[in-house]
């Protein structure tokens, strides 16, 4: 691995996605802090063997607070000595028909997804920027913004908006040499998610959309954001790489 970019800060990362995505990185050799909204929600994680070889630090950071961002990063940037890397992968789903949807709702996933998630990259651009160093930034997306699904407005449109912050922050910021770019995962069968789409008939329709046949796991999303982060990817910017069987292939 190249000495480049080798300081990561994963939002979500008690669980899941996250958690794997931040495990994934440190076993390529990255130092990594975890982040979540609660210090104690990392507890766990921070316990497993694979970060036992690198830099790894628990972050509270609250996506919804701009003062908890500012703090978050900078805990992040004293125990890992920089950040350079950026997965902006915790999320808030809803499930809602549109004309039920309040505003309360609709600004509580937006101010996570979207709103928290572009001033946290700002933050690590920012500070990149001013230190001249390269960064690479993926933001965690979903085939819901990229395609039209009855129920998950919000979410889509969050997800979506994600999608196109990608696109104007690489441009933005090519000169600078930070990468942006996005996954776009399907249905990926965390323990969360797991709750949500329980086996049965709801879950046999969710496979059934999928051309492959299969829900992708977490590593395989992981190993997709090691990529984009990565020397291999160098020349990717303002891209969405959908992991999703084929799903928008159709």
């Amino acid at each position: 691995m190249s000495n480049a970019l080798r300081h990561a800060l994963v939002t979500g990362a008690s669980t899941g996605l996250g958690l794997e995505t931040a495990l994934t990185l440190a076993r390529a050799g990255y130092d990594v802090a975890l982040a979540d909204i609660s210090a104690d929600m990392l507890d766990e994680a921070m316990q497993h063997p694979d970060l036992a070889g690198v830099k790894a630090a628990a972050v509270t950071l609250d996506l919804r607070s701009e003062a908890s961002i500012r703090s978050g990063f900078d805990a992040a940037v004293k125990a890992l000595g920089a950040v350079d890397i950026l997965v902006n992968n915790a999320g808030r789903p809803l499930l809602k028909p549109v004309v039920d949807v309040t505003w309360d709702e609709y600004d509580a996933v937006m101010d996570v997804n979207l709103k928290g998630a572009y001033f946290l990259a700002a933050h690590v651009a920012r500070a990149c920027i001013a230190d001249s160093r390269p960064a690479a930034i993926v933001n965690v997306a979903s085939t819901h913004g990229m395609t039209g699904l009855g129920g998950r407005s919000v979410y889509g449109i969050s997800k979506g908006g994600m999608i196109q912050m990608a696109r104007m922050l690489a441009i933005e910021w090519a000169e600078q040499g930070i990468r942006v770019n996005c996954v776009a995962p399907t249905t990926v069968m965390t323990p969360s998610r797991q709750e949500i789409l329980p086996e049965g008939e709801r879950r046999e329709r969710a496979m059934a959309r999928i051309p492959t046949g299969r829900f992708p796991d977490a590593r395989e999303i992981a190993a997709a954001i090691r990529y984009l982060v990565s020397d291999d990817a160098v020349s990717v910017t303002g891209h969405t790489l959908p992991v999703d069987g084929g799903l928008m292939a159709e």
